[in-house]
C-alpha cells in the first residue's frame, strides 16, 4: 500500500511537471507527504502534496514566461507577471503575462494553462458556431485564432493553453506579437 501510494503521488506530480522538476524542493515535499501518509497524518500529507504541486506550478510558470516574446521593433516591454500562486479565478493552474507599449499604444499577452475551469472555457472557443458569434476566426501560422469583437485576439493551443492578446494596439500589431510566440514550444510543454 505504501509503495503504491508513493507511486501514485510521484506519477501525479511528475506528470504535471514535464521536464522542469527540480529534485530538491519538489522531492522533499513529496517525501514529506509520504511520511505523513504513513503516519496517518492525512492533513499534513495533503498540505505537502499541495506544496509539491505549487512548486511545480512555479516551474511551469517560469517556462511559460520564457515563451513571452521580446518587444518588437519600436516597442518596450514590462517585466513578466507570474500568477502561478493558485489562480483561484480559473480554478487553479498557471498564468503569465507581459505588457508591451509603443507611444500611446499598448498590448498585453497572457498565457493561461492547466486549469479545470479553463478547459471548459476552451470548449466555447473551439465550437465554430459559438466562436463565430463572438468574433472572426483567423490563423496565426497554422494556429487557429479568434479576433474578438472587443479587439482581443485569442488562441487555444494544444487544448491546454489559452493565449490572449488585448489592449489598444491595432489587430495587425497583435497578430505580429502572436507570431512571435513560440507556439510549437508551448504545444510541447
Amino acid at each position: 500500500m505504501k509503495k503504491s501510494m508513493y507511486t501514485v503521488c510521484m506519477a501525479a506530480v511528475l506528470a504535471t511537471a514535464g521536464n522542469l522538476v527540480h529534485a530538491d524542493e519538489v522531492e522533499d515535499a513529496i517525501k514529506e507527504a509520504l511520511t505523513a501518509y504513513e503516519q496517518k497524518d492525512y492533513v499534513m500529507a495533503k498540505q505537502s502534496l499541495g506544496m509539491a504541486t505549487q512548486l511545480i506550478n512555479q516551474l511551469n510558470a517560469k517556462a511559460l514566461a520564457a515563451l513571452l516574446p521580446e518587444p518588437l521593433a519600436g516597442w518596450e516591454a514590462q517585466a513578466v507577471s507570474d500568477e502561478s500562486q493558485g489562480g483561484a479565478m480559473f480554478g487553479g493552474g498557471i498564468s503569465v503575462s507581459r505588457r508591451y507599449t509603443k507611444s500611446d499604444q499598448d498590448l498585453k499577452i497572457s498565457i493561461m494553462g492547466d486549469s479545470p475551469m479553463l478547459s471548459q472555457m476552451m470548449g466555447i472557443f473551439q465550437n465554430p458556431m459559438i466562436a463565430g458569434s463572438m468574433g472572426k476566426m483567423t490563423r496565426i501560422g497554422k494556429q487557429m485564432a479568434m479576433e474578438g469583437k472587443d479587439g482581443q485576439l485569442t488562441m487555444v493551443v494544444a487544448n491546454r493553453f489559452m493565449v490572449t492578446i488585448d489592449g489598444s494596439a491595432s489587430m495587425d500589431d497583435k497578430k505580429e506579437y502572436a507570431k512571435a510566440i513560440d507556439l510549437e514550444k508551448l504545444k510541447d510543454m
